[in-house]
C-alpha cells in the first residue's frame, strides 16, 4: 500500500510538471513535491538507509513528517484557491496560513525530542507510541491535517456549485471526497494513538488494518481529483495543435497563391517563438494576409478559386471554435 500511495503522488507530480503553465500559483507544484518526498521517506528501504545517513535515531520520521506537514499547507491552500470562484477569493481562512503550519512544525519538532527512540524503526508509534511524547507529537500533525483538509473540503463543498464544468466539477467533487477521507484518517490515527497510551494493544491492533484503506482511499481521490484538470488540458492542447497543423497544411498552397506579388510584410514562421500557440497565431497570419490580398489585388480570388475561399473560411471557423490559450 505504501507503494501504491507513493507511486500515485509521483504520478501526480509528474502531471503538475508537465502541464504547469508560467505565471500560475505554484502551490499545488509544492506540494506535490514535499508530499512525494515524505511518502518516499516512509518506504522501508529508504526510510532505513536516510535514516543510517541521519544518524539512526528516527530523524527520518520527524523528517518525513515535517515535509508532509508543509506540503498539506501548500495542498489545501491550493485547494482553497482553486476551488474557491475569483469573485469569493480573499484572504485564506487562519487554519490556512502560514502561522500554524510553523507553529504545528515547532511544536512537533520540539515534541519529538522528547521521544527516546534510540533504534531505528520502520514501525515508529507501533514501537514508542506508547509515550505520551509520542502519542502527543502524532497527535499535533494529525490535528493539523484533520483541520486544513476539513477546511479545504468545505470550500469544496461551499463553492460546489460555481463549477458548472463537466470535469472541473468531478475533480472537485473528487477532491471533496479526498478531503473527507483525510479527515476519516485523522480521526482513526488520534483513536489509534488513545489506544495505545491506555495500553489497549488488542483493540489497536483490530483497528489498525483501516489505516492502509483509508490512507490509500485518501491519497487516490485527492491524486486522481488533482491530476484531471492539468491532463484534460494538456490533452486538449495536443489535439488542438495536431488539427491546427492540419489546417495550417490545408491553407498553405492557398496563402501562397493569394499572396502572390504581394510586396507587403508576408509570413515568416521563424519570428514566431516554438510554443503550443505558434501554430495558432501562423493560421491566424496566414488568414489575415489571404484575406488582405483579396481586398487589394482583384485577381486573388481568380488564383485561388472556390475551393481555397471554402478553405479560408474552413480555417476561420476552426480558429473561431478555439479558446486562445
Amino acid at each position: 500500500m505504501e507503494i501504491f500511495v507513493a507511486g500515485l503522488m509521483v504520478a501526480l507530480t509528474l502531471v503538475i510538471v508537465a502541464t504547469r503553465r508560467h505565471g500560475k500559483d505554484t502551490s499545488i507544484l509544492w506540494a506535490s513535491i514535499q508530499i512525494s518526498i515524505s511518502l518516499l521517506l516512509n518506504l522501508n528501504p529508504v526510510y532505513v538507509s536516510a535514516d543510517r545517513l541521519l544518524g539512526g535515531r528516527n530523524y527520518a520520521d520527524l523528517t518525513a513528517n515535517l515535509l508532509l506537514l508543509v506540503g498539506v499547507y501548500f495542498l489545501a491552500r491550493a485547494i482553497h484557491r482553486a476551488a474557491s470562484p475569483t469573485s469569493e477569493s480573499g484572504a485564506s481562512p487562519r487554519v490556512l496560513g502560514s502561522a500554524a503550519v510553523v507553529v504545528t512544525v515547532t511544536v512537533a519538532a520540539a515534541l519529538f525530542a522528547f521521544i527516546d527512540g534510540p533504534a531505528t524503526s520502520t514501525a515508529f508509534m507501533q514501537e514508542y507510541g506508547a509515550q505520551p511524547a509520542a502519542a502527543l507529537y502524532s497527535a499535533v500533525q494529525y490535528a493539523y491535517i484533520g483541520a486544513v483538509m476539513a477546511t479545504a473540503g468545505w470550500t469544496c463543498l461551499k463553492f460546489r456549485k460555481s463549477w458548472s464544468t463537466g470535469v472541473y466539477k468531478a475533480a472537485f467533487a473528487l477532491v471533496g471526497l479526498g478531503c473527507a477521507s483525510a479527515v476519516l484518517l485523522v480521526v482513526h490515527v488520534l483513536l489509534l494513538d488513545t489506544l495505545h497510551i491506555f495500553g489497549e494493544q488488542e483493540t489497536m491492533k483490530s483497528l489498525s488494518g483501516l489505516y492502509a484503506w483509508l490512507n490509500s482511499t485518501t491519497f487516490a481521490l485527492l491524486c486522481t481529483g488533482l491530476a484531471l484538470p492539468p491532463a484534460r488540458r494538456r490533452i486538449l492542447t495536443v489535439l488542438d495543435a495536431t488539427r491546427t497543423k492540419t489546417v495550417l497544411a490545408e491553407l498553405m498552397p492557398v496563402w501562397r497563391k493569394a499572396v502572390v506579388g504581394n510586396s507587403g510584410v508576408t509570413l515568416d514562421t521563424r519570428v514566431v517563438a516554438d510554443r503550443d500557440h505558434r501554430p495558432r497565431r501562423q493560421l491566424h497570419r496566414m488568414i489575415v494576409e489571404i484575406q488582405d490580398s483579396l481586398v487589394r489585388d482583384c485577381r486573388a480570388r481568380e488564383r485561388i478559386g472556390d475551393e481555397g475561399l471554402q478553405k479560408l473560411a474552413q480555417a476561420g471557423a476552426h480558429l473561431d471554435g478555439q479558446a486562445w490559450r
